[in-house]
């Protein structure tokens, strides 16, 4: 197989000469890899969610203080780490609701996270621990969106 032919150009050349052998299992549209299984998006999605959730967590508390008011750096740095987590789980499954899920396995990883067991809590009350917590619910429906309309635009 090989790339169609410019007009005007000998059959078996592409637009700049001769192509590249295509294999015979690829789709007409170029895509090289068929869309993956339910079962290993819900996978991906939940695994990835569960893992931005500890990493987040574990990187929530940094902060920058100019004074006595606190930068939440670290949770705006895991918050960026979500949304690239979830728009390449999204964009990778082919499908919005993966970044949904995703986004809900981290916010439940989260959550388990900052139950206080005694002494014991891994997010606080704070202005680091608010930001990541809410920030993961204000996250995940726009990156979702943002899935959503790439996705849209590139089955045009």
């Amino acid at each position: 197989m090989t790339s169609p032919a410019a007009p005007g150009s000998p059959p078996g050349r592409g637009p700049a000469g001769p192509g590249p052998e295509l294999p015979p299992d690829l789709p007409p549209e170029g895509n090289p890899l068929p869309p993956p299984r339910r079962w290993a998006m819900v996978a991906a999605a939940v695994g990835a969610g569960i893992g931005t959730g500890l990493l987040g967590t574990s990187l929530h508390g940094h902060a920058l203080y100019a004074g006595a008011t606190a930068i939440p750096l670290g949770s705006l740095a895991a918050l960026v780490m979500l949304a690239a987590v979830e728009l390449f789980v999204g964009l990778w499954g082919r499908n919005a609701w993966t970044v949904v899920l995703c986004g809900a396995a981290a916010y439940l990883c989260a959550g388990v996270l900052s139950l206080q067991r005694g002494a014991f809590g891994m997010i606080s009350a704070n202005i680091q621990g608010n930001v990541w917590l809410f920030g993961i619910a204000v996250a995940t429906p726009l990156v979702a969106w943002l899935a959503w309309a790439v996705l849209r635009r590139s089955r045009r």
